[in-house]
């Protein structure tokens, strides 16, 4: 009687090679660049914008240095840091809350990192809320850079609120980062 080790060894080197075959061929075509995006992820259309309603962001700086950091360490301590102040106009909107921010930077040689999207701090309320509903709101915010990018380039910061009627806004702004 023949057991599987007398008839196996042979067998199974002569299916080795198909079988590398094999996964060669899907490793290619899982690594095919043909979907791969061409620009960088943007939030809604370029520049100021919104949806739904008139609330608007901007930056309090158009041009921004990045300032570097003590003791970096890629990719947990990105070597620069490029603090900002964003403001969003809420236009009279009534009981507007921003609830996230996105970021993404793209150096002057086309590299971007991945986006960031951080949840925003609610708003606190001060005494009269007319006051608040006509005030804009302001955001510091700030971003590591440096690993796999250049120093230079543009940071794209986009939001997403809700407002007391539960209608939905977004928006971007576009920042030089020097």
């Amino acid at each position: 009687m023949t057991t599987l080790l007398d008839h196996g060894a042979p067998g199974s080197r002569r299916h080795t090679p198909l079988a590398l075959l094999i996964c060669a061929a899907v490793i290619a075509a899982s690594c095919g660049d043909s979907n791969l995006p061409t620009t960088p992820t943007t939030f809604g259309a370029a520049g100021s914008s919104s949806s739904s309603s008139n609330v608007s962001i901007s930056a309090l700086s158009d041009n921004i240095v990045a300032q570097p950091v003590a003791r970096p360490f890629c990719p947990t301590v990105s070597p620069f840091t490029v603090p900002f102040v964003v403001v969003v106009n809420t236009n009279g909107a009534a009981g507007l809350v921003v609830t996230n921010f996105n970021m993404q930077f793209t150096d002057i040689a086309g590299t971007h990192l991945p986006s960031v999207t951080i949840p925003a701090p609610v708003p606190i309320q001060e005494f009269g809320t007319e006051l608040t509903n006509a005030r804009d709101l302001r955001f510091p915010l700030s971003m590591g850079i440096g690993c796999g990018v250049g120093r230079s380039g543009v940071l794209v910061v986009g939001f997403d609120a809700t407002d007391r009627r539960g209608n939905k806004s977004t928006g971007q702004t576009r920042i030089t980062v020097q």
